[in-house]
């Protein structure tokens, strides 16, 4: 059984400023595609499990960068 490698990121509600972080892994084809396996409290998986969403806005996450309340004017 071959390894998948793991990746973390940061994650931000562009909305409310929520900070968080989702661990991505390779895929098991091989190639350079990567899913989505787990996220922090206070984000959700969309049903496609291509994206990252805030459970208290409803919003997309932004990924890999983190923000903060006075930088979101």
């Amino acid at each position: 059984m071959t390894t998948r490698e793991r990746f973390v990121t940061p994650v931000t509600c562009p909305e409310c400023a929520l900070n968080g972080s989702a661990t991505w892994e390779e895929s098991e084809r091989g190639d350079l595609e990567t899913r989505i396996k787990s996220v922090s409290d206070g984000f959700t998986i969309d049903p496609s499990g291509t994206e990252i969403v805030c459970t208290d806005c409803g919003i997309k996450a932004t990924v890999g960068k983190t923000l903060s309340r006075s930088e979101m004017k």
